[in-house]
């Protein structure tokens, strides 16, 4: 049975993104001209189209007003964001290169679920040099909200890659949102420890499994495989 593993981006492959932060800044100002950080929500977990959404209605801003310049403001996100991600400090997480690298030699599917922007997105992981391992996902581009970004990289392996939906996809997320999206779009969830919810917090929020991060890579794969063996999953 083919394996599908989704994983979360920020704070569960990468530390963090400083340009991915400023370019919010910097488009909602250009856009909406509000001068604000995204830092007046707490924005784990969210896409980016409902920060987006959530910070301007911090600031004052209405439903209309907020969704009649939306698309734009996304656009100016991008544009700045690649004009900057060049100096951006991107740090891979422990332990992660080293597990993509098994997952892909077992020929298990591995694809993405971010809240990111796809070329944002894309654009973080070619700066660590990981981005070939992923084949396909779901990005906050394609939906606000996060359960329907499962569904949506799950047709795609679908679609694309002779994959069968059954009890065999896998999202890997750093926060409580990703787990309650994982267990609403019915996959097996991985919570990892590495952002600002610890294990505890993860537990309680439902994570069929949770890790203190990636760095364990044998206790991933046993998580993965159950009790089948490996080479019958290709």
């Amino acid at each position: 049975m083919k394996k599908l593993v989704l994983f979360d981006i920020d704070k569960t492959l990468i530390k963090h993104s400083d340009a991915h932060i400023s370019a919010f800044s910097e488009a909602l100002k250009k856009v909406y001209g509000i001068d604000s950080s995204i830092d007046v929500i707490n924005y784990d977990g969210l896409t980016d189209q409902l920060i987006i959404i959530e910070v301007l209605k911090k600031n004052g801003l209405d439903d209309d007003t907020i969704k009649l310049k939306l698309k734009d403001c996304m656009k100016v996100m991008i544009d700045f964001f690649n004009k900057i991600v060049d100096n951006d400090p991107i740090i891979l997480l422990d332990g992660v290169k080293k597990l993509l690298e098994e997952l892909r030699k077992d020929n298990v599917l591995l694809g993405l679920v971010t809240g990111s922007l796809e070329p944002i997105a894309k654009s973080k992981l070619k700066k660590v040099s990981v981005d070939s391992y992923f084949k396909l996902g779901g990005f906050g581009s394609d939906d606000m909200d996060r359960t329907k970004l499962i569904k949506i990289a799950i047709k795609k392996a679908e679609d694309n890659f002779d994959f069968r939906f059954s009890d065999n996809v896998f999202l890997v997320g750093d926060t409580p949102r990703d787990i309650k999206a994982g267990k609403e779009a019915r996959v097996k969830t991985i919570g990892v420890a590495t952002g600002i919810y610890s294990k505890e917090d993860l537990e309680k929020s439902g994570a069929d499994f949770v890790l203190e991060n990636l760095k364990d890579k044998n206790r991933f794969l046993e998580i993965i495989y159950g009790n089948y063996k490996k080479e019958n999953l290709v």
